[in-house]
Formats: structure tokens, sequence, C-alpha cells
């Protein structure tokens, strides 16, 4: 299927496993606190995808998953989600100078390594059963508005795309279902996620251990912990009380993200 994705984009795999960091291709990323104090955030980027035009280096970032795992706006807002745009920010900082041309944001998406079971009939042909394939593992994420480039990250688009989050209409413009931000919403968001980091290292380095887990409908972030038996959470305990979360619609996060961007001007 990755195979197909490559064939499919004019988005070219340009790096794999990329360390950004002390011993990493790219430099770390730097949060500055009010006290003075430095954090340093160094990763790993499963893959890297360019795209060379006259306005510039489009790069889109891939991440592998094992599970399930969508991506959504109020997410990142929330501050559960912010791996992919920091992926992208740590290139977006450092990736310049690789490169002749402006960096510019493609777009971010996560990949799910899964061989998944295909539910039809016996009369389903092979080409019915490859496209259910493509389907189900279509990349999740979030690309740049831009109806070129989303036919440049696959070239076989007709409606909706089996690789892409993306759907065009048949007067060439994205539809709505499309999950597309534009270069300045990008930037927004890159800045909105900057904010989360540092505030979050403030928290750290003040040693805020406070237990206040979130739970949004049914999930929690005690599901994966590893420190129950330490904590001992328990909703029982008058002091102990989940922070809850509600999704938000796309148009409402970036608004919230726009207000808090003009707080910090």
């Amino acid at each position: 299927i990755i195979a197909e994705h490559i064939r499919r984009s004019n988005f070219n795999p340009i790096a794999y496993e990329v360390g950004f960091g002390d011993k990493g291709k790219y430099s770390p990323i730097i949060i500055e606190l009010e006290s003075g104090e430095k954090i340093y955030l160094t990763g790993r980027i499963d893959r890297v995808d360019a795209l060379e035009t006259e306005d510039g280096i489009y790069l889109r970032i891939i991440d592998y998953k094992s599970g399930s795992k969508n991506f959504k706006l109020s997410d990142v807002f929330y501050g559960l989600q912010i791996q992919l745009i920091t992926y992208l920010d740590a290139l977006w900082e450092n990736g310049s100078k690789d490169f002749d041309k402006p960096m510019l944001p493609g777009g971010m998406l996560y990949f799910k390594i899964d061989d998944p079971i295909i539910r039809g009939n016996a009369k389903m042909t092979e080409e019915e059963i490859e496209k259910a394939i493509m389907k189900k593992l279509r990349m999740k994420g979030l690309l740049l508005a831009d109806v070129k480039l989303i036919r440049e990250m696959d070239n076989s688009i007709d409606g909706t795309s089996v690789i892409i989050p993306a759907s065009i209409t048949k007067s060439n413009d994205l539809k709505k279902d499309s999950s597309a931000a534009t270069i300045e919403q990008f930037k927004l968001l890159r800045k909105y996620v900057r904010k989360l980091l540092k505030d979050l290292c403030d928290e750290i380095m003040k040693g805020n251990v406070f237990i206040k887990p979130y739970k949004k409908k049914d999930k929690t972030s005690c599901d994966y912990c590893n420190f129950m038996p330490v904590c001992q959470f328990d909703t029982t305990m008058k002091e102990n009380s989940f922070k809850m979360l509600y999704d938000k619609a796309n148009d409402e996060v970036w608004e919230l993200m726009t207000q808090e961007d003009g707080k910090l001007q």
C-alpha cells in the first residue's frame, strides 16, 4: 500500500527516521521559559516527503501508527494531539538550511500499519478488494488547502481520494469534508502549539503533578497510564475529578486559536 501511495504521488520520500536534537540531523526545538531556563525538545520523524515547486519546497510529515489514530483539530486545541505539528515545526524552523528554496508545509499525516479485514461478498473482484483495502488504510491528518498540491499528493484523485483525507468537486474545488488548512492557519497552528509546549514545560519545571486526568466521551488519560497504582485516582474521593473535554467544530477551534493569538500580540 505504501508503494502504491508513492506511485500515485509526486511527493517523494527524502528521509526516514529523521532525528531532531543533539545527535539528530536537525536542531532541537528550544523552548525558552520566562525564568530564563531553556527546554530542548528532541524527537524522531518516521518519514519526510517533499515536492519542489517554483514557490518553494513543500514538506509532508508521515507518522506510522500501529493503532487507530484519527486526526482531530479539537484534540490539537486541547493539547492531546500535538505530535505531528511539533514534528513539522522542527523541520519548518531548521529545514530551510538544507534547501535553496523556502520550506513550506504541505501536510502532516498518520499512516496506520495494519492488515485490514474487508467485509464484502464472494462476487467482489480483486480490484474492488484492493480499493477497499486502500480506503481502510487511507492516511489521516491535515493538508494544505491547495487543490493543485492535493493533486500532486494523489495524481489519480477523482472525487474522494483513497490515499489522503481530501475530496475534490467536479468544478475543481476542495470539498468541505477535506481535512485541510490554509498556509495562514498552519502558521497559527504552529504558534498555538508552541505556546502549549511552553505552558507544559512551565508546569513541569514548577513540579506541578496534580492528579487531574481528562475525560472526553468514553476516553480518559487513565486508559493507557502506567501510574494508576501510584496516583490511585478515584472519583469517589471529593478531590479527584476528571477534567471534562468536549469536541469542538473546526471553525470554532480556528476562532479560539485566533483569539488566543490576539492576546499574544
